[in-house]
Parts: structure tokens; sequence; C-alpha cells
């Protein structure tokens, strides 16, 4: 999901009338929240469900102020700031809205933006980015305080259509940057991007706004490019293998790298974790199996701390709390990334677990006869699918409330789990008024 709402942003800075995205997560909230911020700027699209392919039509830019009730529904929406920058020379965006598990300011992006020479001014809810007259954006160094992916990714975007060298210091390595990177190389000419992965990137751009290089070099030409695997809904799977005892579970077309840390987290919580090849890493893509403990169930960790990649992502910390709220033994899990995020622990003690919370630290004393089935709430998307989990393996039934959260990151999630012997439905449920 993540990759592909960056990749969407990123084909505003092409006038080709044919941007193809395949292995797009089509039926996500998200992501047809972004189309829809695309569209009310002007882009055309056509999509094929079943081939979970997209393509876009960019050839004509009619606005730079994206529909508001689309951006604040989806906060990733305001990573179109920096392709409009660079093509148009302006954009005026609505302040993002999405999961409230933070803060999460866009200070980074701007200050990002201004580096490379744009004004930047607020008014009401917007903020209005612009290129000054007579001036184009510059290369420059940018040195973000903390490795922010949105910030990271509406710089390199921006730097595409600067003037000279861009080089940004700490930038955030995650790989969907680094697939962002890769794209932006294939969709502009004579763009290059070094340091990819790394927590330096240098991006030699092509001079002028993207407007200015349409006029001069025509139409860009056709582009195809097929989004990587969600790492987030590997890691996920991963650990429905892990919390329900599973003997053998295979995730087909795993990219390893990606979830190396997360497999390192559940081996040392006693799970086997293996390739199809029968070895532990593997370098591309791979199927994956999980084999939860034989003997003793799962291990507590005596300390995870989530932080950017590749550390442990701050999006697994949910998921793991519930794994470690049937461990055996005591585990402690802080939260370093955003400020907000342990109300899956809050719903998880409506179900039995034993855990305190002190800030954005959790101590959890595990319980591996189980937890009770309840009716919970999901505050967030990543929280939603955290009690889902918890649910699995718990006795009873769980009711898993405000699923429209859990829709924004997940297809087809239930029949996916059913398809791997998940007793689960979705249900309506009339509120009481």
């Amino acid at each position: 999901k993540n990759a592909a709402l960056a990749l969407l942003a990123a084909s505003l800075l092409s006038n080709s009338p044919k941007v193809t995205l395949s292995n797009v997560p089509l039926q996500l909230t998200d992501v047809r929240n972004m189309i829809k911020v695309l569209n009310s700027l002007g882009v055309g699209h056509s999509m094929d469900l079943n081939s979970d392919t997209l393509e876009l039509d960019c050839s004509s830019l009619t606005s730079v102020t994206p529909n508001s009730s689309y951006v604040k529904a989806l906060r990733a929406s305001f990573l179109v700031t920096g392709p409009l920058l660079a093509r148009v020379g302006e954009a005026r965006v609505p302040l993002p809205g999405g999961c409230k598990i933070g803060s999460r300011p866009v200070d980074l992006h701007l200050k990002g933006l201004e580096k490379l020479g744009a004004d930047i001014d607020f008014s009401e809810d917007f903020v209005h980015v612009s290129i000054p007259k007579n001036r184009r954006l510059r290369g420059s160094v940018v040195r973000f305080d903390y490795p922010s992916v949105g910030a990271t990714e509406t710089v390199m975007m921006a730097a595409c259509y600067a003037e000279g060298t861009t080089t940004i210091q700490n930038a955030a390595m995650e790989p969907e940057v680094e697939e962002l990177g890769n794209f932006l190389m294939q969709l502009i000419p004579g763009v290059t991007l070094r340091g990819l992965g790394t927590g330096k990137v240098v991006i030699s751009g092509v001079s002028g706004t993207g407007l200015a290089n349409s006029s001069s070099s025509g139409t860009m030409e056709e582009v195809a490019h097929s989004v990587i695997p969600d790492r987030i809904e590997a890691g996920t799977f991963l650990s429905c293998g892990a919390i329900t005892g599973s003997e053998s579970l295979t995730l087909k077309g795993v990219h390893y790298p990606h979830v190396h840390t997360i497999a390192t987290v559940l081996r040392d919580m006693g799970c086997e974790i293996v390739t199809e090849m029968g070895g532990e890493t593997a370098e591309g893509s791979s199927d994956l199996v999980i084999c939860s403990p034989k003997h003793g169930g799962l291990k507590a960790v005596p300390l995870l701390e989530t932080s950017p990649y590749p550390g442990f992502p701050t999006d697994m910390q949910p998921l793991l709390c519930s794994l470690l709220s049937v461990a055996k033994g005591d585990s402690v899990v802080k939260e370093t990334v955003f400020e907000n995020r342990m109300s899956t622990c809050t719903e998880l003690l409506k179900m039995g677990a034993a855990i305190d919370i002190a800030s954005s630290t959790a101590y959890i004393q595990g319980k591996p006869e189980g937890l009770v089935g309840n009716c919970v709430s999901a505050t967030d998307l990543r929280a939603g699918v955290a009690l889902i989990l918890a649910g699995l393996a718990a006795k009873g039934e769980t009711i898993v409330c405000n699923m429209s959260h859990v829709d924004r990151g997940y297809v087809n999630l239930e029949e996916k789990l059913r398809t791997i012997g998940a007793d689960v439905e979705r249900i309506c449920i009339k509120s009481s008024s």
C-alpha cells in the first residue's frame, strides 16, 4: 500500500498519457482515495481489478489544489505537493488526515522544499507552496533531523526538476523509498538517484519545472512499473501463523530482505521461518514458510523498540503486542516512532491480557493459556488487524468493530484468512440509537 501511494503521487511528474502500474491494491480505501485526489487535479485513469492494473493519463493537469475531502481522509495525499511544485510551479494543498496515531507534522516536508527554493505560505487549513517568479528549483543539501519517509519522498520528487544536484542526508531507508527512486528514474528521462536504501540519497535533476520541460521536450514516453509486495501484509500473515500454532503456513512471493527484521523477531520467539529453498534468507522474492514453536509456545521478548528501517517497523508493533500477550514470560515493547500508538493494548485488556502501559511503553505479562474473546474496537489500521490476530487465538468469539480502518490497508482480509483455515466473517451491527 505505502509503495503504491508514493508512486501514484510521483506520476504527476510526467505528462505522459499512459503511466501503467501493476500489482496495485486497487480495492484499498487509501488507494481509491489517492486516485480521487489525482482525478481532482485533472489526471484520468482506468483500472482492471482482475489484474490489479491501473493506467493513468497525466498529460493535462487542471488544478494545483486537490479535493480537500479526499486529502483530509488520507495522510499520504500530501505527497502530491512536491510533484505539483516541480511540474507546475505551485501547489495549494489542504493539511492531511489519516490514522490518529500521533502528530506526524508535515514541517519536514516543507523545510525540505524551502531548501530547494520554494516559498511557503499558510492560510486557514491550506499550505501554499510556490516557486518565486522567474526562478527555478535549485539543488541543495537537505538534512533531516529525523529520517521521515514522507519528507524524503517529497524532496526526492521535487528534486527531479531542480537545477543541479540535491543531497538528502539522514534520508529514510525504507524499501518504499527505494522503490520510489527506481520509479522516478524510469519515469523521467535524465534523472538519476544514487544511494537509494542508504541514509544519503543524491538526486541529479533535469533543470527547470516540469511544465517548462514538457513544452520543450514534448510528451514523455509511456511507462510501465510493477509495485513491490507489501512487507507489512507479509508480516501480518507471518504473525497469523505464529499466534495460531500453525504447523506450516506458506506465504507466496515475499521479498525476504524487506521482512528480515520481522522474521528475526519471530525466530527469537521460537518460530521457524524458511524460504522455499530451505534456507533462512533469500536475496529477492521467495515463498516463505513459517512453523510456530512445536513445544512450549511462543517465547517472550525482553525488550523491543520500534525504529525506522531497517529496525523493527512501527506498523508491526500492535501485532507484536498481540503475539506477546499470549507468549510465555514478560516482554517490554517501546514505541519510538509515534507517540500515540498503544491503543491496541487497551483493547487487549478487554480480552484478558495482562499489560501495563506507561507513556509509549507496554509491559506485557504473557498468558500462554490464551485470551478470551470479547467485543473490541479498532482505533486505526494496524490496531484493527492486531485485534483480529488476537481474536484468532482467543477462546470463544471476538468481534472487532470499526473495520473501515482495516479496509484502508488490507484487500479481502477475511477471505484470505478463511483460505488458511480461520473462522471469520464480516457482519453489520446496527447502532442502538
